[in-house]
């Protein structure tokens, strides 16, 4: 429908002959009453279709990375990965909607609320009632991405700053994997097959 396309018009620019996209991000917990409970910054890689790479720096470091098919979580400071499949659960997660495939409208509602504060936005609701998140909210300064705000079902909120981004940069596969240092404890609980 028009409205429909309306409404994910930013994100779909966005979206658009997007291959990779490489960025800092300044990440900041609100609770419930909007008090801030935590704020991390690191840099960010994505890689389509469904590869990406969140390096927490500041004030832990933590990474999350996936191939597409295996996730590792790896928290440098508890010296600890855990591996798991990604299965579906990920098409319904914020990383998934700028790094997957799927057609976005099957999971999510999306609703064009215009711009505020020189940024395009538009809120995605989950389909799925069980999502983690009530909804995904996504900045856009023309076609760069400027914000995502993820208000999740404890009231909390998660608003991330995209700090420079650069679109469609040449990005190392070996980015979207990772092997576990000498000496970590390994948690793998991907089904054995």
């Amino acid at each position: 429908s028009a409205i429909a396309e309306n409404n994910l018009a930013s994100l779909d620019r966005f979206l658009e002959g997007l291959d990779s996209l490489q960025s800092g991000f300044e990440q900041t917990l609100l609770n419930e009453n909007g008090e801030k409970l935590e704020s991390s910054s690191g840099m960010v890689y994505l890689k389509r279709p469904g590869k990406f790479h969140w390096d927490y720096r500041e004030p832990y470091s933590q990474k999350i990375i996936t191939d597409g098919n295996t996730l590792w979580l790896y928290d440098e400071d508890l010296e600890q990965v855990t591996i798991r499949d990604i299965s579906g659960s990920m098409d319904k997660t914020p990383a998934a909607v700028l790094s997957g495939e799927e057609d976005i409208e099957k999971h999510f509602v999306a609703i064009n609320m215009g711009t505020i504060e020189g940024h395009e936005w538009i809120e995605l609701t989950p389909r799925d009632i069980d999502n983690q998140y009530s909804s995904i909210r996504i900045g856009f300064e023309g076609e760069r991405i400027g914000m995502m705000i993820l208000h999740d079902n404890l009231g909390q909120v998660t608003r991330i700053d995209f700090v420079d981004p650069r679109r469609n940069v040449n990005l190392d596969e070996s980015l979207f994997t990772f092997e576990p240092p000498e000496g970590v404890d390994i948690i793998d609980s991907r089904k054995p097959g």
